[in-house]
């Protein structure tokens, strides 16, 4: 069986630095997580499949960072209060281990009849291991597995390999600069491609994660970030704006030197604010885009260039780089010309699960990613995304296209607009108070005279775990907003 690439994280290096705080105070060195690791790995076998329903926790984090160095492959996958996105792993994957919270087996236990049993308790965990040995067939290069979006029910797993973690967590390290003196405080989900990517960075460097199930709205969060010299921070749009809201940008953060963000689209207004701020204050501010089929991140805009390249997500990480395709595959080389984003390189992933059966496939993807995302590149090569290849509503016969909606809305409202819809009705989430004359202009970009819009407020568009706006689930979200 081919070996797989060299440990990602150097414990013994770095053995008297502190790896991880927990919220209580409580530090664990990179020699002690070496141990405990050594401990739940000890249980496990390797080559299996282990579901690892996450939180921001120690917990989470060993059964995590045990499963990428003893040899097992990890379904990171969100704690939930029910227990259906369990089942659905449980029964499409049978999975050899399932390693969880005391708290969330509780929970779900009226859930746990597919013969599993209870074999070690750790670090307030429980490891279930199938009674009857398991015949899957793992890839030898598989390393990882992470849901495609937020929603419990999700059908594809990004087949994820040890080369692609380690491509894009070096490439991370090299543009972001990060030292064994950062600390980062997790301000995302670790089961969420951008927040995992926070873990293997910081200790990649031999930094230091602060972990937290704390909110950014929430005055002990910042009051932690000071208290435990937090340097260190990531955020989606929606954390940016939640963090406007809150005036965080008037407290004396003192040791925080980065802030970046990634996970949907900034707005022009939202970039110019930061990268004020960041320039006024002597910070770092990164605007980011990735996806979890890159592993985690794709482009990054250089600090020095976030208000003069306002609406870009930079250019590419190092060891890869960007094309820009037509519809028929063509390399578009002519600047600002619109196509479908390409990315090439390491960090792209092997390719999507959909069954038991698709953990044995090899790597389908061969280091070429077409994103679904649609940009164009700028005469120095700078990246803007303009929209999804296919988000389109179905509306009285008529194909209308919600990424170009979304984008007149926000031109013409003046502030953050989601556009989402149904087969009745477009639904406008905005913060911004919208005019009838507004409306009209809108009106006039569609195919049909019938007025089909709703203005929502922006607090209750839907979002996944991680955030960001869940535009998967929107059928979903607004048939049950109907039946309310």
């Amino acid at each position: 069986m081919k070996t797989r690439e060299p440990d990602l994280w150097n414990f013994k290096k770095y053995a008297d630095l502190p790896a991880v705080l927990t919220e209580d105070g409580k530090e664990y060195r990179y020699s002690e997580i070496d141990l405990l690791r050594q401990e739940l790995a000890s249980r496990i076998r390797p080559h299996t499949l282990v579901l690892l329903l996450a939180d921001n926790d120690i917990g989470s984090l060993m059964g995590y960072v045990t499963c990428l160095t003893h040899g097992s492959v990890p379904i990171l996958f969100q704690q939930e209060r029910d227990n259906t996105g369990f089942i659905y792993m449980a029964e499409h994957y049978a999975p050899d281990y399932v390693w969880l919270s005391e708290i969330q087996y509780s929970r779900l236990r009226q859930g746990l009849d597919f013969g599993y049993e209870s074999c070690f308790y750790f670090l307030g965990y429980i490891l279930l291991q199938k009674k009857e040995v398991s015949m899957i067939k793992l890839y030898p290069d598989l390393a990882l597995l992470l849901p495609t979006s937020g929603s419990t029910g999700s059908p594809k797993l990004v087949r994820i390999s040890a080369e692609n973690i380690a491509a894009n967590t070096r490439s991370i390290c090299e543009y972001l600069d990060l030292t064994e003196a950062d600390r980062a405080v997790m301000s995302l989900p670790m089961s969420y491609t951008y927040g995992l990517s926070v873990i293997n960075t910081h200790l990649f460097v031999g930094g230091s994660i602060l972990l937290t199930k704390a909110k950014v709205i929430q005055r002990r969060f910042w009051e932690m970030v000071n208290k435990y010299h937090v340097t260190f921070f990531a955020g989606v749009p929606y954390t940016f704006e939640c963090m406007k809201k809150i005036q965080a940008d008037r407290l004396e953060l003192k040791d925080l030197r980065i802030l970046t963000q990634a996970g949907g689209r900034l707005s022009e207004e939202q970039q110019r604010y930061w990268g004020k701020y960041a320039e006024k204050k002597g910070k770092e501010f990164y605007v980011m885009y990735g996806q979890t089929e890159a592993t985690a991140r794709i482009s990054y805009l250089p600090p020095e260039d976030c208000l003069r390249k306002i609406g870009s997500v930079g250019i590419p990480v190092p060891g890869s780089c960007i094309q820009i395709e037509d519809e028929g595959h063509h390399n578009v080389s002519v600047p600002k010309q619109e196509g479908e984003v390409v990315c090439v390189g390491k960090q792209v992933s092997l390719g999507y699960a959909e069954s038991i059966e698709d953990l044995s496939r090899p790597d389908q993807n061969k280091g070429v990613l077409y994103t679904g995302d649609l940009g164009y590149l700028d005469e120095e090569g700078y990246l803007y995304i303009t929209g999804r290849k296919n988000r389109f509503a179905k509306i009285y016969g008529k194909r209308i296209d919600l990424n170009v909606l979304e984008q007149l809305a926000k031109e013409y409202f003046g502030g953050e607009t989601a556009a989402l819809a149904d087969d009745k009705k477009i639904y406008f989430y905005t913060d911004a108070d919208v005019t009838e004359d507004e409306l009209a202009k809108i009106r006039n970009h569609l195919p049909f005279g019938v007025d089909v819009f709703e203005i929502r407020d922006m607090e209750t568009v839907p979002r996944k775990s991680s955030g960001k706006i869940d535009y998967r689930g929107e059928e979903l979200c607004l048939q049950r907003d109907r039946e309310k």
